[in-house]
C-alpha cells in the first residue's frame, strides 16, 4: 500500500508532480507524414525515434514518472526499453478502444486488454462509449465497462476509463461516475486529448464529488494550469493535497519537461 502525505499544492516541485505522472505518447505514424513530407524524412523512423527519446526521458530524467501511457502497438517495445534499463518500476499503461470508445465493440476491446495483458502491464485506459452515454443508453455503457473491468482484473491490472468531458453535459459526467463506480473501476479521467478539450478544473471537481476512487486528468495539462487542476482535483478547499498515484494521476507528454526546478 502506498501512503501518502499532504502536501501543498503551490510549492509541489516538478519531481513530486512527476510522481503522479502518466507520460504519454499516443501519436500515430499518421500524425508524422505532413512533417515526413516537409522536411524530405520517413515518417515511421522519425515517430520511431520520437517513441524512444519520449521512453528514455522517463528512464534518464530525475523527474521520474509513475508510469508511460502508451498505444498497444507500443507496449511490447516500451517493456523491453524499460527492462533493459533497470527502470522496470515505472508502470505501463495502454489505451483500449482509443480514441474512440463508441467507434470499437466491446470483443474488439477484450482483444486489446488480451493483448497487451501478455506483457504483464499494470493498467489499461479504456475509452467509454460516450455516444450511448449521451443518449442515455445505459444498459449499454454499462455492460461494456463491466466486461473491460472484469477481463482487466483477471489479468491484474488497473482501469482508468476515460470519460472525453469535452463531449458530455455535467449531467452525463456525473451519470459515467455512477456508472464506473458501480463497475468497480479504479480511476476514472478526463479525456484522450483528441476530441475537443481537455482537462478542466470544474469537470475535475464534479468528478470528485461523485466518484471515490482515482481521478486523472488529461488533455492540455501544463504548467500554467497543473496547479489549477490539481486544487479541483483534490477535494478539499485548504490548498493542500494527498500525493498519491492511486489516487491521483496526471496525463502529460510535455509538462514534466516545461516545469522549471523550484517552480
Amino acid at each position: 500500500m502506498i501512503m501518502a502525505e499532504l502536501y501543498k499544492i503551490d510549492d509541489l516541485t516538478p519531481k513530486q508532480i512527476a510522481s503522479v505522472c502518466d507520460h504519454t505518447f499516443l501519436a500515430t505514424v499518421e500524425a508524422y507524414r505532413e512533417k515526413a513530407e516537409k522536411v524530405g524524412g520517413n515518417a515511421v523512423e522519425m515517430r520511431t525515434k520520437d517513441f524512444y527519446d519520449h521512453i528514455n526521458f522517463a528512464v534518464s530524467s530525475d523527474r521520474k514518472p509513475y508510469a508511460v501511457c502508451i498505444r498497444p502497438e507500443d507496449v511490447r517495445h516500451a517493456k523491453a526499453y524499460l527492462e533493459e534499463h533497470g527502470k522496470t518500476d515505472i508502470k505501463i499503461a495502454s489505451v483500449i478502444g482509443f480514441p474512440h470508445g463508441s467507434w470499437f465493440t466491446t470483443e474488439e476491446k477484450l482483444d486489446q486488454i488480451n493483448a497487451v495483458a501478455r506483457y504483464n502491464i499494470s493498467e489499461i485506459d479504456p475509452v467509454i462509449d460516450y455516444e450511448s452515454l449521451k443518449k442515455l443508453k445505459f444498459p449499454v455503457v454499462r455492460e461494456d465497462i463491466n466486461k473491460i473491468t472484469k477481463k482487466a482484473h483477471e489479468k491484474g491490472m488497473l482501469v482508468k476509463l476515460i470519460f472525453e468531458t469535452s463531449q458530455l453535459s455535467n449531467e452525463n459526467i456525473i451519470q459515467a461516475c455512477w456508472i464506473a463506480k458501480a463497475c468497480g473501476v479504479d480511476f476514472i479521467k478526463t479525456s484522450t486529448t483528441f476530441a475537443g478539450a481537455g482537462a478542466k478544473a470544474e469537470h475535475l471537481e464534479i468528478m470528485r464529488k461523485n466518484f471515490d476512487g482515482g481521478i486523472k486528468m488529461s488533455g492540455g495539462v501544463n504548467d500554467k494550469n497543473v496547479y489549477e487542476l490539481l486544487k479541483a482535483v483534490s477535494g478539499r478547499n485548504d490548498g493542500m493535497i494527498e500525493l498519491n498515484p492511486m489516487k491521483i494521476r496526471i496525463g502529460e507528454s510535455s509538462l514534466l519537461s516545461k516545469l522549471k526546478s523550484g517552480y
